[in-house]
């Protein structure tokens, strides 16, 4: 069900939009996107919008973009059905939630705080976007499955974000999440990119399973780059320093012959990941239960 940010009230379903019985609340539509709280702006602490217009233009390139894709692929494959419920929070551009479209999951909707990156969506054909804060999501029970692709490092208030998700979902649904691995891989580009942590598997079990979760997958990946990751702690250190412009166009480049030899190390590699679970990685992706 929908329900009202605002008094959580069960809201009613018009033609186009939802509408409060109680409070009278009703989310603003606008270029097809329905805003939960569009007072949120470009402001928003926990992520720099103007980084999506550098996602858009990497996501379909960039090794990096295209294997944590066929993981989260894979995911999806062996733990969610073609015709459950499934939303992407946190989406970004939209372009896991393209992919997913592309095989097969037609019942897929994407949501953000930001309006920037829900337009990118738009160009890629998602028809069902919203527009809302995690911790005031307007849901209760609604979707089978969430997603959250490298978000959760974003967000101080990590236990309580998780605890939204698990309330958003029906019983017995499915949490599929990606996040940066390892406190020790720590360096500048985590600041550049807003994050506020980096997991240990045993931490990310434990935050959802202090939250009702059953943990039914856990897998780390870019365990062939670690080495690569681990000098980068040191060649871009984090400095203390506030984040430049500069950093952030910046932030996604990467050589071209690098980057198809990283992504073909990396696609050899997960395909031998479908088969182990190494504790040990430069992301973590885990599906929990409810």
């Amino acid at each position: 069900m929908f329900s009202c940010p605002n008094c959580h009230t069960e809201m009613n379903e018009l033609k186009n939009s939802f509408l409060c019985p109680d409070c009278g609340f009703k989310p603003l539509l606008e270029d097809d996107i329905l805003f939960f709280n569009p007072e949120i702006d470009d402001g928003f602490a926990d992520y720099n919008p103007q980084s999506l217009n550098h996602l858009y233009k990497a996501e379909e390139s960039h090794f990096w973009f295209l294997n944590r894709k066929d993981m989260i692929k894979w995911a999806f494959t062996k733990h969610v059905e073609k015709n459950e419920r499934i939303i992407e929070i946190g989406a970004g551009t939209g372009n896991v939630t393209r992919m997913l479209l592309a095989n097969g999951y037609q019942d897929i909707s994407v949501g953000d705080v930001h309006k920037n990156g829900l337009l990118y969506a738009e160009s890629y054909g998602i028809k069902t976007k919203y527009q809302f804060d995690l911790l005031k999501a307007p849901f209760k029970k609604h979707f089978d499955a969430v997603g959250m692709f490298d978000v959760l490092e974003h967000l101080e208030q990590d236990h309580e974000a998780v605890k939204k998700v698990y309330e958003i979902l029906k019983d017995k649904g499915k949490f599929i999440l990606t996040v940066p691995a390892h406190k020790w891989l720590w360096n500048r580009r985590d600041v550049v990119a807003g994050h506020k942590k980096r997991y240990t598997q045993g931490e990310l079990k434990k935050l959802l399973k202090d939250q009702g979760f059953e943990i039914v997958e856990a897998k780390s990946f870019f365990v062939s780059i670690l080495p690569l990751l681990y000098l980068r702690r040191f060649v871009e250190k984090d400095n203390g320093g506030p984040v430049t412009a500069e950093e952030i166009d910046k932030e996604i480049q990467i050589n071209p012959l690098t980057n198809k030899v990283l992504h073909t190390i990396t696609r050899i590699e997960n395909k031998l990941l479908q088969h182990v679970s190494p504790g040990i990685g430069g992301s973590i992706l885990i599906v929990a239960r409810k």
